[in-house]
């Protein structure tokens, strides 16, 4: 239980800040690490292996009219105890066009990625996207405030999903019946999209980042998908610094992959140049 925990702890600061790519681990490993099992060590394993693998991930961003956008997705009964989780990909780009038309936005780095469980039982693939949505939705209201109090004007945030019956269900287009008996709560979305605060709309799923971090996939998919998301300083030709001077570092016995080990750097930032010490400082606040 305590190595779970340990290796639940050391790298979900890590996935949220860097790499989301492997958040839908940490999440499904953090539902267990009360309970573990032959499986759960495993699991940790396999997850400590890929972050040795791919150790220098980058989140790239590209200039933009810090607009708030959310590719919202779910997955529906994928986690124990019959139990979904919800994704979304929250990213900054340029002022979407008005309704109907949908917005067409080239891809930027993530600034937050949620990879969630929902509480309780959903009764249906529908209400199981109603509910990512509305998550996602308090969170992207959140981060819509701290735009606008640093002076970003913020339209009706758009929250893209890919269930249609979801996005009926918030513009009130459709007839409701077993929708009637879904969380009270869900309704909220209503209100915010009334005061155009949200602007929910749906699109393909191939076209939602989200989906990435809601279910488990191939290697062959996630060789494919990882590059959206991240980077590979070894595949990069630019003059980021390496750093083989500085020891690796561990926690209690569990390896920390090089991104990590940026807290040594800036404790130790006389042995460094001008230039990694710009580095280093750029990537701590990033």
């Amino acid at each position: 239980m305590k190595y779970v925990q340990k290796c639940v702890g050391a790298l979900l600061y890590y996935a949220r800040a860097v790499d989301p790519c492997i958040l839908p681990a940490i999440n499904e490993i953090s539902g267990q690490q009360a309970k573990p099992t032959e499986q759960t060590m495993e699991a940790c394993t396999m997850l400590l292996d890929y972050v040795a693998m791919y150790p220098d991930a980058i989140i790239r961003y590209h200039a933009s009219d810090m607009v708030l956008h959310v590719d919202s997705d779910a997955a529906y009964l994928v986690l124990p105890n019959e139990r979904s989780r919800y994704a979304g990909h929250f990213f900054l780009g340029d002022t979407p066009p008005p309704p109907p038309t949908k917005p067409s936005l080239k891809p930027n780095g993530a600034i937050l990625t949620n990879c969630k469980t929902i509480r309780g039982v959903m009764a249906s693939a529908a209400e199981t996207e109603t509910g990512g949505v509305f998550g996602n939705a308090q969170d992207a209201i959140v981060v819509r405030i701290a735009l606008l109090a640093l002076g970003h004007k913020q339209p009706a945030t758009p929250i893209k999903t890919d269930n249609s019956t979801c996005n009926s269900f918030v513009h009130s287009n459709i007839h409701q019946r077993r929708s009637k008996t879904w969380d009270m709560r869900w309704n909220w979305l209503r209100h915010q999209a009334t005061q155009d605060n949200l602007r929910i709309y749906w699109d393909k799923g191939v076209n939602n980042d989200g989906d990435y971090f809601t279910k488990h996939y191939p290697p062959t998919h996630h060789k494919v998908q990882r590059p959206r998301y991240v980077l590979q300083a070894h595949n990069m030709t630019s003059d980021v610094p390496t750093y083989n001077h500085i020891p690796q570092t561990s926690c209690e016995g569990v390896f920390l992959p090089q991104p990590l080990r940026f807290v040594n750097i800036w404790s130790n930032t006389d042995k460094l140049t001008n230039s990694e010490r710009a580095w280093s400082l750029q990537f701590s606040t990033s």
